[in-house]
């Protein structure tokens, strides 16, 4: 072989190992984008910033990017929270359903403000008094009734902080996460079915004919602050300027007023989601993320 020769062998040898990079890079760009998506999976806390409702998920967000300790302690006592409030909501949403009203008993609960009490005691009330609940994924907190102890178990923990002396040292801020992280992930993987349900605010809703309707407006994914459009096919009108949940496969949505509302905030002049805070003298004051408030009327009921 002359040089002219084995300069064209090791060309060819060198453009065919320069063909091969590209396969090899795209395979493993493939590889590491399949281990992002598949990490939900494996990790309650992102999961739950993927594909729980958002105020869950974004505080599942806020604990997994806090770096110093009173950081995620603050992080881990909120998601816990969250998850409660979240919870409470939907169980709120059965307890009226099964009573015909929000009655007054009901009613008392969030006349000095929702705690993490109230929420946990809500739960409790669903456990006891609602086995059939329109949202079908609610069966779940009836089946594995562990959600509720673990919150319990948070709250506890809560409580026993608030109630500690002085200003906490590093060390011992290490001993609160460690001793809260446990039950809130469990907390949060135990109630996975979250990520089923599809919570969505009508703008307006379509007539197509008689059984056919077509629902307009807007949702929140996972812990992702923006709105994103929507737009499903329905079989029966739903009202608009309301906030609706659903499961999967999806139903009959779910009627959540006054319990959620989107609203401009006054405040910082975005759209938010509330969530009921308290009521009291003929008004609901509903609560977002941010800790902006809304009030709107709301007569009393007379109903025991």
């Amino acid at each position: 072989m002359n040089n002219r020769q084995g300069c064209q062998v090791h060309s060819r040898i060198a453009r065919g190992q320069a063909d091969d990079l590209p396969a090899f890079h795209t395979s493993a760009r493939e590889a590491h984008l399949a281990g992002q998506l598949a990490r939900p999976f494996d990790d309650p806390v992102w999961r739950a910033e993927a594909s729980y409702p958002f105020h869950v998920a974004a505080l599942a967000r806020r604990y997994r990017v806090s770096t110093h300790s009173a950081e995620r302690k603050d992080g881990l006592l909120k998601l816990g929270e969250g998850t409660a409030r979240t919870l409470g909501i939907l169980v709120l949403r059965e307890l009226i359903a099964h009573h015909g009203s929000f009655t007054r008993s009901l009613r008392k609960s969030f006349s000095q403000g929702a705690t993490f009490g109230t929420w946990t005691t809500l739960i409790q009330r669903f456990l006891d008094e609602v086995p059939a609940p329109q949202l079908p994924e609610l069966i779940a907190l009836h089946e594995h009734n562990v959600t509720q102890s673990l919150l319990k178990e948070i709250k506890d923990l809560r409580n026993g902080f608030h109630h500690a002396h002085g200003v906490r040292r590093d060390h011992e801020l290490d001993e609160d996460v460690e001793k809260l992280e446990p039950p809130v992930v469990s907390a949060l993987s135990s109630v996975n079915w979250l990520s089923s349900t599809d919570w969505f605010w009508v703008e307006r809703c379509e007539y197509l004919d008689e059984s056919s309707f077509q629902a307009v407006g807007l949702r929140l994914r996972g812990s992702h602050p923006s709105w994103e459009p929507l737009s499903r096919p329905i079989n029966h009108p739903l009202r608009p300027e309301r906030v609706y949940v659903d499961g999967t496969p999806p139903g009959e949505p779910i009627d959540l007023w006054p319990l959620a509302m989107v609203s401009l905030c006054p405040d910082c002049r975005t759209r938010e989601l509330f969530l009921l805070n308290q009521i009291a003298n003929g008004t609901a004051v509903l609560r977002s993320l941010e800790e902006h408030e809304l009030t709107i009327p709301y007569p009393a009921d007379s109903q025991n």
